[in-house]
């Protein structure tokens, strides 16, 4: 009888990051990728629109890859795949919620190629190939989330997704205890497990205290409340809907992907508007303000969103202000914090009362905390455990928790993107690394990290740009006219103008102590004088603007 061949477990993201998450699980000639996520871009990638996983080893594979496989619908987990997709002959599978989520990301990303997608549901077992997949219901700050149980080989590797474990979810879609305790009975190879808040003692919270928190504030008003959250926080929605009827208020909706999301969610059941409650922006702009209540986007202090634009007052026939409040049902991810505050200052500068989260508590988590997370280590007992989603320190503090709840010290691996882990019977070890990485999206162009490119811009929003046109005879490489310059962005007052004149002197300096040979070969010509106009730059006020020289022969 031949030997069984061993299970690969690869993180082609989300292991030393959070977004990006992509895991594949192979063994023998069959292969399987569990989400596949976006992450936003960091400070210093200017002008970049979104960051997805290199999957270059995926294409490695070939006709051995068969399947993406989705846990939930948050873009850190489904939002590369439109990117991506058309790359390869597989079909994906996800929860209707999660399916819908994704043919919208489809149809905004135009020529975008996509295969076939199966949707699958609470509690279904269906075969990708040779791994046997069901789907474990679980709570989280989205709809239709799952945990993954993958069978392959006799053994069982449990995937969590994201998840909080939630003892009163506000849809009554209860988190599968039973069923991960009676998985751990049979007995469970891998644990790979959500680590985003195992920096965070306790329990994260049930969704349920959130409407508590909130009804004292739709109380207190007397014109019109606005509250911003996730748009695709559809139990968050919900709770608006319940408090805006109990307080007799019409609900309105602004921000194209909030409307999207709550039109999806009534479309798959997971949202119920009352009749007559939900009206339109321009009728709700007509009441009276003490009889309406907005949900907006822009949370995050989004630059075009519907809070951003209601803030600063760029709202035709809506206008907030004293007697309005607005309630941030959110919490601020790291990095947003000025644009957030921003916002803030500037609806307190209208008259507006503001709940934000240093002042309020109008949120709780949707990642488990540090009890949670030791809950599902106890349900599950598994042989080895992998943390997933969060960078190194999470990581290595969520191994930790595994070997204090029962898990062998050995047997609690840390992995980082692109390593591989091989577990063969009872032994585990990591084996090499393939490819990984980040591709950058900006616009519709998908490329690898250029860091001069990035650095230009940084320059360039920094110190500016300067360009420098310049004639010269074609054979002797005489100047003949300029040098002329176009700047933008450089500084400069009425009090300490750019001397362009020395400027010209410093670039004609440079090129008349060129050997003749250099000059005539225009693009050595053009790099001395990019490096004349920079070092003139540093020379005199400190700066390094970016140099672009044109060089015309005469």
């Amino acid at each position: 009888m031949a030997s069984r061949a061993p299970l690969r477990v690869i993180p082609l993201g989300g292991l030393g990051e959070f977004g990006l998450n992509c895991m594949v699980l192979e063994r023998g000639d069959e292969a399987i990728a569990i989400d596949c996520g976006v992450m936003f871009p960091e400070d210093h990638m200017m002008g970049i629109d979104l960051v997805i996983p290199d999957l270059a080893y995926l294409r490695e594979l070939g006709d051995r890859f068969k399947g993406f496989v989705f846990t939930h619908g948050h873009e850190d987990h489904i939002g590369a795949l439109p990117y991506v997709w058309g790359d390869f002959d597989v079909p994906a599978f996800a929860t209707r919620f999660t399916a819908g989520l994704i043919n919208e990301r489809l149809a905004d990303k135009a020529g975008g190629r996509s295969g076939r997608l199966e949707i699958y549901g609470d509690g279904d077992r269906f075969d990708v190939a040779g791994f046997e997949i069901e789907a474990l219901p679980v709570t989280h700050s989205i709809v239709d989330a799952c945990s993954l149980a993958v069978r392959s080989g006799g053994e069982t590797v449990i995937h969590t997704g994201d998840f909080k474990i939630d003892p009163t979810p506000i849809d009554g879609r209860a988190f599968a205890k039973e069923r991960f305790r009676e998985l751990g009975d049979e007995g469970v190879k891998l644990l790979l497990s959500d680590s985003t808040n195992i920096e965070n003692e306790g329990t994260s919270g049930s969704e349920r205290l959130v409407r508590g928190w909130l009804e004292p504030m739709f109380a207190a008003t007397r014109g019109r409340v606005f509250v911003t959250t996730f748009a695709s926080h559809i139990h968050r929605v919900a709770a608006v809907i319940s408090l805006a009827e109990q307080f007799g208020r019409k609900l309105a909706i602004l921000g194209r992907r909030m409307e999207g999301n709550a039109s999806l969610a009534t479309e798959t059941g997971h949202l119920h508007f009352p009749a007559g409650l939900l009206i339109d922006a321009r009728e709700a702009a007509r009441m009276p303000p003490g009889k309406v209540c907005y949900l907006v986007t822009g949370s995050q202090g989004e630059p075009r969103s519907g809070l951003t634009r209601l803030a600063f007052l760029e709202m035709r026939d809506l206008t907030p202000g004293p007697g309005d409040a607005v309630i941030f049902s959110s919490k601020i991810i790291p990095g947003n914090d000025r644009a957030v505050g921003a916002i803030v200052n500037q609806l307190y500068r209208v008259g507006c009362d503001v709940y934000y989260p240093r002042r309020s508590q109008a949120h709780v988590s949707g990642h488990a905390y540090r009890d949670e997370l030791k809950t599902m280590i106890e349900l599950v007992r598994p042989e080895f455990f992998v943390p997933v989603h969060g960078e190194y320190r999470n990581l290595l503090h969520h191994a930790h928790l595994a070997a204090d709840s029962g898990v062998a010290e050995e047997n609690c691996i840390r992995m980082l993107d692109g390593e591989v882990l091989e577990i063969d019977g009872r032994r585990a070890r990591k084996n090499g690394s393939v490819t990984t990485g980040r591709l950058l999206i900006d616009g519709e162009v998908i490329g690898s990290l250029d860091e001069a490119v990035i650095r230009d811009r940084r320059n360039i929003s920094k110190d500016g740009m300067v360009m420098v046109v310049l004639g010269v005879a074609r054979q002797s490489g005489v100047i003949l006219s300029g040098p002329e310059f176009v700047m933008r962005g450089v500084a400069g007052s009425e009090s300490e103008p750019i001397d362009e004149a020395a400027l010209g002197r410093a670039v004609a300096a440079a090129v008349a102590a060129m050997p003749r040979a250099a000059v005539a070969d225009r693009e050595e010509l053009q790099e001395e004088v990019r490096l004349a106009v920079r070092r003139y730059f540093r020379r005199v006020r400190g700066s390094r603007p970016v140099v672009v020289p044109y060089v015309m022969e005469l």
